[in-house]
């Protein structure tokens, strides 16, 4: 597996985290699965092979070519069959209502065809490119022409930079007091935005700290990661971890495909929806 992240162009930088593209070498004709994990953001996937989709869900059931996905709240398991490449967008969570005008926790862990929000005829021209740069130019012409439509919430941006910027202290009361709204009132706004309650975004970006302090070898016990973070002890961290994940912390690093035992790697940088193999 191979993961390539690009940096989206200066006119794209307020929406836009970055793209993203993979390779799954895969010569036998079995399914691989692969654990997706929640990463706080929501973003698009555009996959297949000679034109068929190659990713499918858990039922074996194949997933559209091009599909929106939402927050994640929950770990899930894709399978990926045949040698697809895969282009993603990740979005910054708060971009995800102004770009498509929709209630952003219609589609938390779920997904919908692109078709829905793009120009017809949007999936025919993916699939006719030659190559990854001219698919992803083909993205961000089409999404800059769309972000234009509707301002960003500029409450919910401030909120999630505060989250994200003193995760470990943050909590879902200071937060909203930071609005001039009541606390139900901020709280529906920013489901609506981001697609989750503030309090499930918190625990989100919380969980996605944990894992770069995993995978960068910068802990010595797990105790200092649940310290670091602000978990009431190490079961409540080992417990949050299990649930976003589906394993605990030193099963989740033994499966993670960054893994060396004698010396942690860089965090993968597969970002849109953090991946591991099953």
């Amino acid at each position: 597996m191979n993961v390539i992240r690009i940096e989206p162009p200066k006119k794209l930088r307020k929406v836009v985290r970055h793209f993203w593209c993979s390779s799954f070498p895969n010569p036998n004709a079995f399914a691989k699965q692969y654990k997706i994990l929640a990463d706080g953001s929501p973003g698009i996937v555009f996959q297949h092979s000679t034109g068929n989709s190659s990713v499918l869900n858990s039922d074996g059931e194949p997933l559209p070519i091009a599909f929106l996905y939402g927050q994640k709240t929950t770990a899930c398991t894709n399978l990926i069959r045949g040698t697809p490449t895969i282009i993603g967008v990740s979005f910054y969570p708060v971009a995800f209502r102004s770009l498509f005008n929709i209630d952003a926790s219609d589609l938390t862990n779920d997904i919908l065809d692109i078709e829905y929000f793009f120009p017809p005829g949007f999936v025919d021209l993916l699939l006719n490119t030659t190559d990854t740069e001219q698919a992803i130019e083909l993205f961000c012409d089409t999404l800059y022409q769309q972000s234009s439509r509707q301002e960003q919430d500029a409450v919910i941006k401030e909120s999630v930079h505060r989250i994200i910027g003193n995760t470990a202290n943050a909590n879902a009361r200071d937060v909203s007091s930071y609005s001039n709204t009541s606390r139900r009132q901020f709280q529906r706004r920013f489901k609506e935005c981001i697609g989750v309650a503030p309090g499930t975004y918190i625990r989100i970006i919380k969980f996605q700290k944990a894992v770069q302090l995993l995978r960068n070898g910068h802990f010595e016990k797990l105790s200092d990661i649940a310290y670091v973070l602000n978990y009431s002890d190490q079961s409540h961290f080992i417990r949050e971890f299990k649930n976003f994940s589906g394993h605990t912390p030193k099963i989740f690093l033994r499966k993670s495909p960054d893994y060396n035992p004698t010396h942690m790697g860089n965090e993968s940088s597969f970002s849109p929806l953090r991946l591991l193999e099953c």
